[in-house]
């Protein structure tokens, strides 16, 4: 396939000459790859992942991530092997691939059941591993959406569905405006065709008689700017016709930003002067003036936004929305995550001043970026190590998402699941070969737990090796409910070593009544045998429950030699000198 001129152009600015050979390559391979197979629409198959590219292209992606979305589908629709991507385009390519290709178990599992939908959404972040495959598979999608019209009825409800419950909101939640917007209203249209006919010819016929107002309202602003000396952007903005479904369906026909107006600006400070000019210039709707500058929402979103009455001649009004941002924070608002992360080989974007600090943790409060970016090519680095750096999300046999601290073995899923499940474990398969109890999980994996009926329930050990809570409470449950008198043996014997360790006898420690009575209020212990069994089943430990006993006998201790030496230290009217008292006294 021959790229056109456009795309020839938005590369030679992007990118070095070395990176655009290796697209050029990329597209190349791809063309003769996918040779004579042809989309839905009978198009040539190749157009699709070029349209891709040329998506992340506007994303200004590096090169890696171009080459992967050019060869997308390769090492599923085509013959090619992990080998050949390795050997033209490097081992980074290759895993950007791998990670795509894991992708789709994803959606197998939504096809099966869509019932646990957030899990599988925070699976899709943690799987891809690196940042870049996210971008890729919404761009990916994002072209899906826009030529879905070839497809049948049936399938076009089942992937504007889909896209509905998986795609749209991790675009909300990256920040990727650009790509929720458009599939949001997509999928709105084949979804509710008469409600998405309703709502667009609304907002169509709204806007054509608001045209003279909306012109009268950006020359007020730009003469406020001119005024100021602030360089400004003035944008019309027209609100999703899904956007304004949904609050058709909450609020009513009652909307206040339907008609809406951007101010770009080049610094904060410009954001808040501006503020203060429209407030001044129309009437305020209370309640209705929002910083998200100085408290961003949660996927970063950063803006001012106030709503104001304009006044018509006939005595009536309109409402109307102004939003004002820095160029930064626009960027931001159009791509999120990818904003940061945009960039030119010839010289890295970065953000500065406000902007830089305001978008400190990026999506570190969500739990969903893992550490704070200084600057453009740390924060490459944070994006290729991807999201929920803490937890991994496994599948159970019938495609359900399990979610489970990092380092997991399959005692924790067991556990996770029931604890039944946990206390008759005997084995365990991962990915379909058998794995011991203590194999550390990884993000994908499909998990079997393997149980027998004669299992005498969970070992001591896993104590130590689980790595969630909930399994450890399980497995203490289990021990405290079945075990009873073993508990108590066991504990006994743990307290009597720790007792002998420190150089006395837990009978000894134990004459100490009013010490125990304390300890068994304190942990709502009714008999000793409830405090030896506490500590056999490992809900409480040797020292902690030892150490007032030993602290109370070594004061003890203390206080007697103190006591001695101070009796000693007398004698019978006469005065102790050196450490005699038998000296005479005249």
């Amino acid at each position: 396939m021959k790229c056109d001129e456009k795309f020839l152009l938005k590369i030679e600015n992007l990118y070095s000459k070395e990176a655009q050979e290796r697209i050029l390559k990329a597209l190349e391979f791809a063309s003769k790859k996918h040779e004579g197979q042809k989309r839905a629409s009978g198009e040539d198959y190749i157009s699709h992942p070029y349209a891709v590219a040329n998506i992340l292209v506007d994303l200004s992606a590096d090169e890696s991530t171009i080459v992967a979305g050019l060869l997308h589908d390769c090492l599923e629709d085509t013959d090619t092997t992990e080998k050949e991507i390795k050997d033209n385009f490097g081992d980074e390519v290759l895993s950007l691939l791998v990670g795509l290709k894991k992708l789709n178990t994803i959606k197998r599992s939504y096809q099966q059941s869509s019932d646990n939908l957030e899990n599988l959404r925070k699976m899709f972040l943690a799987m891809g591993g690196d940042a870049r495959i996210v971008f890729i598979k919404l761009a990916d999608r994002l072209h899906n959406m826009q030529t879905l019209g070839f497809k049948s009825k049936e399938k076009q409800k089942r992937i504007a569905r889909e896209t509905m419950d998986l795609y749209v909101p991790l675009a909300e939640r990256l920040g990727m405006s650009i790509f929720k917007r458009q599939m949001e209203d997509l999928c709105f249209f084949y979804l509710y065709p008469d409600d998405y006919k309703e709502v667009n010819d609304y907002i169509n016929e709204y806007f054509k008689k608001s045209e003279h107002i909306i012109a009268d309202i950006t020359s007020s602003i730009r003469e406020m700017a001119d005024k100021n000396n602030i360089e400004a952007r003035i944008q019309s903005r027209r609100k999703s016709g899904y956007s304004v479904f949904v609050k058709w369906q909450t609020k009513g026909k009652e909307i206040y930003d339907i008609v809406a107006l951007r101010i770009i600006v080049k610094s904060v400070q410009d954001c808040y002067t501006m503020l203060g000019e429209v407030n001044n210039k129309w009437k305020i709707v209370e309640g209705r003036i929002k910083d998200y500058i100085a408290q961003p929402k949660p996927n970063l979103y950063m803006s001012l936004h106030t709503t104001l009455i304009y006044p018509l001649e006939d005595g009536k009004t309109i409402p109307f929305e102004v939003q004002i941002r820095t160029e930064q924070m626009h960027s931001y608002c159009e791509y999120g995550v990818a904003a940061h992360w945009i960039y030119k080989e010839k010289g890295v974007r970065n953000f500065s001043g406000f902007e830089k600090d305001t978008i400190r943790k990026e999506l570190i409060k969500s739990g969903e970026l893992i550490s704070e970016p200084d600057n453009g090519e740390q924060y490459k680095d944070n994006i290729k190590q991807g999201f929920y750096a803490d937890k991994i999300f496994v599948f159970t046999p019938n495609l359900k998402v399990v979610e489970l601290p990092k380092g997991s073995i399959p005692i924790d899923f067991a556990y996770s699941i029931h604890s039944g499940l946990g206390n008759k474990c005997v084995g365990a398969k991962v990915n379909g070969k058998m794995v011991q109890l203590t194999t550390p999980l990884k993000t994908g994996d499909v998990v079997e737990i393997i149980t027998s009926p004669s299992s005498k329930g969970p070992s001591r050990d896993w104590l130590k090796k689980a790595k969630s809570n909930h399994a450890i409470s399980c497995i203490r449950a289990f021990f405290k409910r079945e075990k009873r008198e073993e508990n108590i043996r066991i504990g006994r014997e743990m307290l009597e070593d720790f007792a002998k360790r420190s150089g006395f006898t837990l009978a000894k420690l134990f004459e100490d009544k009013e010490n125990l009575l304390s300890l068994q209020e304190k942990y709502k212990l009714e008999t000793l045998d409830d405090v030896y069994a506490a500590v056999g089943y490992g809900a409480l430990n040797s020292s902690a429950i030892l150490y007032k006993f030993i602290s109370a006998i070594k004061q003890e201790e203390k206080q007697s030699k103190i006591k001695e030496r101070r009796r000693v230290g007398r004698s019978d009217g006469g005065v102790c000198i050196g450490g005699h008292s038998d000296l005479l006294n005249k």
